[in-house]
């Protein structure tokens, strides 16, 4: 099973960012929230509207039962290797694919380091920075030389033990009401952000996703975060492959 994860994701990485979109699932249904079933059909787990998934069989549209994995209503979820995750299944005539949703289109004023997604009411901003040495605690490996730990956190992703180059330095939303900063905690240690694999999507209700998919070259990693009433509701980092 964890091979035939690696090829899928390994496909995945390689398609265009819309693409991309299609292997992550939002709930649409009519009670705003669907059961998550075990292989024996016993219910096991419920999805709410608008909490993101991946969906390991989105390219087997023969299947009627789609096996899904899925993080916490809110907060911050990564899969392996110090994963949170759940799996089960749910009817495929119950997903709606980001790709398929309204998207914000990314704007002119757009840089290589500060990129702009925008309707006539939202505007998404994400700002990107070099990664400072100075600014950081890095610890190595005495044998290897390799980075063990960055900032107090082992779990570095984008990177495949070395140095990273860049890092994110902001993501705001300007909505109606204001301007949500997004909390450190969600764009830390989220290392080599690609500023050409990013899409914005809108959901129900006052509801958007951004997802991204970047990588070093060998530290591949999909982020999706979940803003719900213009507040971070929850980060989906899929990885380690």
């Amino acid at each position: 099973m964890k091979k035939i994860i690696f090829y899928i994701l390994a496909f995945l990485f390689c398609l265009p960012t819309q693409a991309q979109q299609r292997f992550f699932g939002v709930i649409q249904d009519a009670d705003e929230y669907v059961n998550v079933r075990g292989t024996n059909g016993t219910v096991i787990g419920k999805l709410l509207d608008n909490h993101v998934f991946v969906d390991w069989d989105a390219q087997k549209r023969h299947k009627e039962w789609h096996s899904v994995e899925y993080g916490t209503e809110t907060g911050i979820t990564k899969t392996c290797p110090n994963g949170n995750t759940y799996a089960g299944e749910i009817h495929k005539s119950r997903i709606r694919y980001l790709a398929d949703l309204p998207q914000l289109k990314k704007q002119p004023q757009s840089t290589d380091n500060h990129l702009v997604y925008a309707n006539d009411t939202l505007t998404v901003e994400i700002g990107f920075q070099d990664f400072n040495l100075q600014k950081h605690d890095i610890v190595y490996d005495l044998e290897t030389g390799f980075v063990r730990s960055i900032d107090g956190c082992s779990d570095l992703i984008g990177i495949d033990n070395n140095i990273p180059h860049k890092e994110y330095a902001s993501i705001t939303v300007k909505h109606p009401a204001g301007i949500l900063e997004f909390p450190t905690a969600y764009i830390t240690h989220l290392y080599e952000p690609n500023q050409n694999n990013v899409a914005v999507a809108l959901g129900k209700g006052n509801t958007l996703f951004i997802s991204t998919q970047n990588s070093d070259g060998a530290g591949g990693y999909y982020a999706v975060w979940t803003v719900e009433n213009y507040l971070v509701k929850r980060l989906f980092v899929l990885h380690d492959f």
